[in-house]
């Protein structure tokens, strides 16, 4: 598939992204998976190039390829602070302990406060784990108690002074 979750929102500055656990398209590690074979961790990030401004940062990760209307989010976490530079492997578990002071996990489509790690169904192929740093322009991110991932990213808009996206690839069994 072609589609870019990313290619209609509003225009922002790009920054950069990266992982020590996987390259900007390629193959996510086992540990990234929810299976018998992954940990279901989520990945360590490091960013740098923030605009000007930034005080805090939303990261999300969503599966474009999944074979539901809408795609899934898999994780999503506001309030980091944009001076720690980097989230570490596992900041997605549940409870929020290996994240930066103040960050806070929000309910993905699972219904879990956690990262969700790749299952991608048999038959399906491969998937594009998009995930995403948006730099926002205020410390903290006020959002409703229950707050849908789509409210999130309406939310933000008016704050984004930037975004940094990679992504990795993770194949469903045959």
């Amino acid at each position: 598939m072609n589609y870019n979750p990313y290619a209609l929102a509003l225009p922002a500055i790009e920054f950069d992204l990266r992982s020590d656990d996987f390259e900007n398209g390629g193959a996510l590690p086992a540990s990234c998976y929810n299976t018998e074979a992954g940990a279901n961790r989520s990945p360590a990030l490091a960013w740098s190039g923030l605009p000007d401004g930034t005080r805090s940062l939303v990261i999300t990760a969503f599966d474009a390829d999944a074979p539901i209307p809408g795609g899934l989010w898999h994780w999503a976490i506001k309030d980091v602070p944009a001076a720690a530079g980097s989230i570490k492997a596992d900041a997605g578990a549940s409870g929020g302990s290996n994240l930066p002071a103040g960050a806070l996990t929000l309910t993905n489509d699972l219904g879990q406060a956690a990262y969700s790690g790749v299952r991608p169904p048999p038959g399906t192929g491969t998937h594009r784990l998009f995930v995403c740093a948006t730099a926002l322009s205020v410390d903290h991110l006020e959002l409703p108690p229950a707050a849908s991932l789509a409210m999130l990213n309406i939310v933000m808009i008016p704050h984004t002074l930037g975004r940094a996206v990679i992504v990795g690839t993770s194949d469903a069994p045959a």
